[in-house]
């Protein structure tokens, strides 16, 4: 009962459950070739196809549950820390709420073509992949320019650890950078590496900072 009256702790378990579920829903997604690779995207997808599609809709179950309200919870614990106007605080919302928006435009893409099987021509799957690429790519932008707002609070207020605001924005601005990815254009290039790199650790930087979220709430009740 005491943990459903702490807003915090709620929180800090939500964002664990959500890096949990989203571990789980990439072990079932079995990723597709790269748009630039001489493959058979047709057949890819027309095999692929329900695990794929299965794979996405645990990973959006962990996004509309346990997302949403580990960043209210976050935000909520910067704002208090940085204080008035709460710029870096909105800066960090507004982050983390464009991250996810932006990966359902890449589920949309990719995702129709695992709903339509292997009826698509194979130029259309191509294409569908690139654009997925395009989106998921920016999508880590976004989630690194929550990162690197919210760390700046932690590393200037001390709210958390301050290595976790260190770590946050080292792979913050990286994500950020990695954007050069579209100038590129080579999915196996260096800022695709980094790109996913940033993604892998955006995660655990959630679990890092979700336990903060419930050891201060722990010390503070």
């Amino acid at each position: 009962m005491n943990t459903l009256k702490n807003p915090w702790r709620i929180s800090g378990i939500a964002g664990i459950l959500f890096v949990l579920i989203s571990f789980v829903a990439s072990g079932i997604n079995k990723m597709p070739p790269a748009y630039s690779a001489d493959a058979d995207f047709v057949a890819w997808f027309a095999g692929n196809g329900p695990w794929y599609r299965f794979g996405h809709y645990v990973a959006g179950i962990a996004f509309l549950l346990f997302y949403f309200p580990f960043y209210a919870g976050l935000c909520e614990r910067l704002r208090k820390a940085e204080g008035e106007p709460g710029i870096w605080t909105r800066v960090t919302w507004a982050g983390a709420i464009m991250s996810p928006a932006i990966g359902t435009i890449a589920g949309a893409f990719i995702t129709s073509l695992a709903m339509l099987g292997g009826d698509v021509t194979p130029s259309v799957a191509q294409y569908g992949m690139a654009a997925n690429f395009y989106a998921y790519t920016v999508s880590g932008a976004f989630g690194g320019l929550a990162m690197t707002a919210a760390s700046l609070i932690i590393i200037r207020t001390g709210v958390f650890a301050r290595w976790t605001g260190w770590a946050g924005m080292i792979t913050g601005i990286a994500a950020i950078l990695s954007i050069a990815t579209l100038l590129q254009n080579d999915p196996s290039g260096l800022f695709a590496a980094i790109n996913g790199i940033a993604w892998l650790v955006y995660f655990l930087w959630i679990v890092v900072v979700s336990v903060e979220l419930i050891r201060r709430s722990v010390r503070e009740g």
